[in-house]
């Protein structure tokens, strides 16, 4: 793997597009851009920076040497959260999130509605949440299911939820509930007050366009801040 390959999942491990990366680092996304692409290569100064900002080892991210984070023997075990069911409680730094879930209406009915699960929840440290400017009490997590989403996020992943942000904004991922069904998609506004429905696995899932005052239009749960990246 080149740098840029390490670069592009390391900003993708932690749910970032090239222009907030750039801000963060007081350059322009076309610069990130031109990193990933490898066009160019930060200086070493830079790299410190982006390791630093990234949450992961600078020599992983330089040489590939080591694991990606401290502490980590494996770097294909990237896991920092973890899904809790009545097992003690959270440490001082840590708190319990709800947990979205499908679940029938009614036996038998073949309806399904969106839920906050209380019975299982998922443990984020505080400072996580500081980092991506989330309040506790708007914090959710959910378990992405199917392909619509890979390579970006697979199948099976658990996410975090900013349920305080329903605001679109374009090429964001959002956690929506689309008549009692549990979807993850990029969203984009568009004129007349509508939105583009964008999968990252657009080949095999068509883009779609709801008008947003639409009664059968997805309703936007919030936005996803963090999602587990498996290698």
């Amino acid at each position: 793997m080149e740098f840029s390959d390490r670069l592009k999942k390391a900003r993708e491990r932690r749910g970032l597009n090239q222009t907030e990366l750039g801000t963060m680092l007081g350059v322009s996304a076309q610069s990130v851009q031109q990193w990933e692409s490898g066009g160019t290569m930060p200086r070493h100064k830079r790299i410190d920076a982006l390791a630093k900002q990234l949450g992961v080892r600078a020599q992983w991210l330089i040489f590939e040497q080591g694991p990606m984070l401290e502490g980590v023997k494996d770097d294909a075990v990237l896991h920092q959260t973890e899904l809790y069911e009545d097992e003690g409680q959270p440490l001082p730094d840590e708190i319990e999130v709800p947990y979205f879930r499908e679940v029938e209406m009614a036996a038998g009915s073949g309806k399904t509605q969106v839920i906050e699960n209380q019975g299982r929840t998922m443990r984020f440290s505080l400072a996580r949440l500081a980092r991506a400017n989330v309040q506790p009490g708007n914090a959710g997590c959910a378990t992405v299911t199917g392909a619509s989403m890979e390579p970006m996020i697979m199948d099976g992943s658990p996410i975090g939820i900013d349920k305080g942000c329903r605001h679109i904004v374009d090429g964001k991922v959002y956690a929506l509930d689309h008549d009692g069904m549990l979807r993850v998609k990029k969203l984009y506004r568009l004129p007349l007050n509508r939105m583009r429905v964008v999968s990252e696995n657009h080949i095999e899932f068509p883009e779609e366009v709801y008008s947003i005052d639409d009664p059968e239009a997805p309703r936007i749960i919030g936005r996803v801040f963090w999602w587990e990246t498996f290698s």
